[in-house]
């Protein structure tokens, strides 16, 4: 629990100081009604959203009972972006960092759609190969074959658009460009946007 507080509090230190390095959060407009996917304790939210109520979803209860704590501005959840516990046509902004690459992503960005309103905007940062390939590189034999794993499962989703689970596990994958417009558009999104930032990108997109 003290490892996951101390990443938390040290990612809302980033997401609360724009000078920082690794900041990046999603311009958030008045009044929006804001959702975060894979919130972990609310640390974009508590930055993007002060003074304001907005909504998070995750599946760590661990997470979400620090982000309790945090704040009370947000409206926490413990629920999977595959099935997001909201009405249709809620929401005029969602945001995932770093989040989706390990959900079965057409189906999360069908339920994105779901409850976007028309028009909504989705805000997504994604990895490359670069994020698990430096795990597997420090890893020992069991965590080479996870990255074999997530190679085969990208590589998958990139020509197919399919994912499949690891064995007593959840998903993982790295996304290219193509295979990520080829999925929003899918979904039922337009005006896609794909900002590179390594080792991440940024990707926009608006609900038809």
């Amino acid at each position: 629990m003290r490892n996951l507080a101390d990443y938390h509090l040290q990612e809302l230190k980033i997401a609360l100081d724009p000078r920082h390095p690794a900041h990046c959060q999603p311009e958030v407009p008045a009044q929006a009604e804001v959702l975060d996917i894979g919130c972990g304790a609310g640390q974009t939210l508590i930055a993007a959203c002060a003074g304001r109520r907005s909504f998070g979803v995750d599946v760590d209860l661990s997470a979400l009972r620090l982000g309790m704590s945090l704040t009370q501005q947000v409206a926490f959840t413990c629920a999977a972006a595959e099935e997001l516990p909201f009405r249709g046509g809620v929401f005029d902004l969602i945001i995932s960092r770093v989040a989706i690459p390990y959900t079965h992503i057409p189906r999360a960005l069908a339920e994105i759609a779901r409850v976007l309103k028309p028009e909504g905007v989705v805000w997504l940062t994604l990895h490359s190969w670069r994020i698990p390939w430096e795990g597997a590189h420090r890893a020992q034999w069991r965590g080479r074959v996870f990255f074999a794993y997530v190679v085969l499962n990208s590589l998958l989703f990139h020509a197919t658009q399919r994912l499949f689970r690891f064995p007593k596990g959840g998903y993982e994958s790295f996304q290219t460009r193509s295979g990520v417009i080829r999925a929003l558009r899918r979904a039922g999104f337009e005006q896609i946007s794909i900002e590179i930032r390594p080792p991440h990108f940024i990707v926009t997109a608006k609900r038809k």
